[in-house]
Parts: structure tokens; sequence; C-alpha cells
């Protein structure tokens, strides 16, 4: 099963990070509190910032550094959640730094795709790795937003 092959492969990778240890995460520069929603050309920062102020509640943690230098796009400390925030074609890249934040900050790994029209092959296999990734008992978030019509599904 190509969803079974995918998370084995992420799964390693994410097992052979080094561990930082504790939760030493130093805050980027604050980002600008923007409720203008972004639209399908915006960047996934832009994106970033708009979900962690306007639909996490968490905008003290966009762009977290981590000691070795890594970035968090969104670190949900009051939930303890690790969020990577990238586009649909990406999310292979998208899960395994998510896994590693969360074993970097020992939180728990978050998954927000931007979903834009036509990429339904990319957001169905995400989905299914997710799934997968649940049952051997991982406690993974998983959000998807439409870039053009701002809409939200939580998973």
């Amino acid at each position: 099963m190509i969803c079974d092959t995918a998370v084995n492969r992420l799964l390693v990778a994410s097992s052979c990070l080094l561990f930082v240890g504790g939760s030493d995460i130093i805050p980027a520069a604050r980002l600008a509190v923007s409720s203008t929603v972004p639209n399908a050309e915006s960047s996934e920062g832009e994106w970033a910032t708009y979900i962690a102020n306007n639909i996490l509640s968490a905008g003290e943690g966009v762009e977290y550094v981590l000691p070795d230098g890594r970035r968090i796009d969104i670190y949900d400390k009051d939930n303890n959640i690790s969020y990577e925030v990238d586009w649909c074609q990406k999310w292979e890249e998208g899960i395994g730094q998510s896994l590693g934040y969360a074993i970097a900050t020992n939180s728990q790994p978050g998954l927000i795709l931007l979903y834009k029209s036509g990429e339904d092959e990319y957001y169905n296999t995400a989905l299914g790795v997710v799934n997968q990734l649940r049952e051997r008992g991982y406690k993974y978030k998983f959000i998807v937003v439409n870039v053009k019509s701002g809409k939200v599904w939580r998973f």
C-alpha cells in the first residue's frame, strides 16, 4: 500500500532527527496580526500568520525558532501542538517536519495543508497517511484550508 510505505519512510526520517529536548523555543520576531484573509497567491508565511491569529488563536507561536535553528510554522503552546503549514503537493515534507518539531518540543504534531482546487489526490493521500499515523498511536492534528474560499476542515 502506498500510504503505508510513505508512513514508514516518514517514521524512519523522524527517528533520525537530533533530539534537542525540553521546551527551549525561541520566539522569532513577532509578525503583525492581520485579519485580512490571504488569497491563493499568498505565501505560506502569510497563511501561517493568518491561521495562527484567526483560526487557532496561537499568534505568539508563528515562526518559533528551535535551538538548532529550525522554525516551527505555528507552535500552539496552549494546546502543545507543533504545526507545519504547507501546500498540498508538499504534504509528505509537511508530515515529516511536524513529526520532527513534535519530537524537539515534546508536543503533538500537526499539519495544516493549503488546498487549491484540483489537488484532491494530494489531500486524499495525506489524509490516508494521517489516519495511519493515528492508528499507530500518534495524536496527529490535521487541518485543511481552502485558499480560494477560506473554508477550514479539521480532521
